[in-house]
């Protein structure tokens, strides 16, 4: 039943052929994007490529077809790109390359707003927020705040090499670098401490830079390289004597040398969508690795038959309040798309 279930999301997901389509009074290229909910209203926050970031915010008890204006903001008072955003509880965290620094956006509050600088981190690739809690990748190191409203001083976590990716279960704290290294630490002990993971996986390739982590369910490890490679591990077999294999194998994914094409997962941890190098976006079931097939021709209505005129850099899969289902959201060039999954017939052109 559960198959069957899954089966029908999956083509429900490719038949998609509605899309919202806005272009942003960006100054730049578009790096980062994230849509989240906060109380009753809904936060969509982006960032350039010189440094500048855009927000509205939109009531969910709105009428479909409202718009609400973006208003600029140059508060990072640099012009490196934001490298990314992210969101958990109330909370913001907005990251750029350059020296170290970020911002930090209370959203029940929009006033209280502030910059903070790390004199000891440069260059800020990614950021991930949990609750109060942040972990920044960094040059060469990643760093570890306990809680942004009180703490002000990172412990660094020892990596060795830029930090492209991050993501955490509970105490556990997972880092991707450019020389392909995976790090596990723990919170609770030394933050001096590290496992390095699967680090025979290349065998005699050459070594790739890990460009995104994700845990997906309990104990498989979803990780992407910049040569395109689209895995899963089992995080519960690491020792040095066991062979690491991949759990599953995501095939068709285009990537040679990119940092920062859009990964997304859904929410239930069932579906995985990953930007190529190509401009064009694919899908698979986590579930069984099988890629998505696309159940229609129409080229701007469907996220994979659309062929996208810039990188995309940015890839969400949000719930959207008053729209009734779970949107797509996808950044390419200055452009903002919006494909409302499972749904048929375009979207107004914003």
């Amino acid at each position: 039943m559960l198959k069957d279930a899954h089966e029908f999301l999956c083509f429900q997901y490719a038949s998609t052929s509605r899309v919202t389509l806005e272009r942003l009074p960006t100054l730049g290229p578009i790096q980062s994007f994230c849509s989240t909910r906060v109380g009753d209203t809904t936060w969509h926050i982006c960032g350039d490529s010189q440094g500048w970031i855009y927000t509205r915010q939109i009531p969910n008890t709105q009428c479909v077809g409202d718009l609400h204006r973006w208003t600029a903001d140059p508060i990072m008072r640099s012009s490196d790109p934001i490298s990314s955003i992210s969101a958990s509880g109330s909370h913001c965290v907005i990251s750029c390359l350059g020296p170290g620094k970020v911002m930090v956006q209370n959203m029940l509050d929009p006033e209280l707003l502030f910059l903070l600088k790390f004199n000891s981190l440069n260059d800020i690739w990614t950021c991930h927020l949990q609750g109060s809690s942040l972990i920044l990748g960094a040059s060469r190191k990643a760093a570890y705040i306990s809680d942004i409203d009180v703490s002000r001083v990172p412990e660094h976590l020892a990596t060795g090499s830029d930090v492209f990716s991050i993501t955490r279960q509970n105490s556990l704290v997972y880092t991707g670098s450019r020389t392909g290294s995976i790090h596990r630490f723990d919170l609770r002990t030394s933050k001096n401490r590290s496992h390095i993971l699967f680090d025979d996986r290349f065998g005699t390739s050459p070594r790739s830079s890990v460009v995104h982590l994700d845990m997906i369910r309990d104990h498989e490890l979803l990780t992407s390289h910049s040569n395109g490679d689209l895995l899963t591990y089992d995080v519960r077999f690491t020792t040095k004597s066991t062979k690491s294999f991949p759990v599953k194998s995501f095939e068709g994914h285009v990537n040679s040398y990119t940092h920062n094409l859009g990964i997304a997962v859904d929410h239930e941890r069932d579906l995985l969508y990953a930007a190529g190098q190509d401009n064009h976006i694919r899908a698979w079931s986590l579930r069984t690795g099988l890629p998505l097939a696309p159940q229609i021709t129409n080229k701007r209505g469907n996220p994979l038959t659309t062929a996208f005129s810039d990188p995309i850099f940015s890839l969400q899969v949000a719930d959207e309040a008053g729209k009734d289902g779970v949107s797509l959201w996808a950044t390419s060039g200055r452009e903002l798309y919006e494909f409302h999954l499972g749904q048929r017939g375009l979207g107004p052109k914003g």
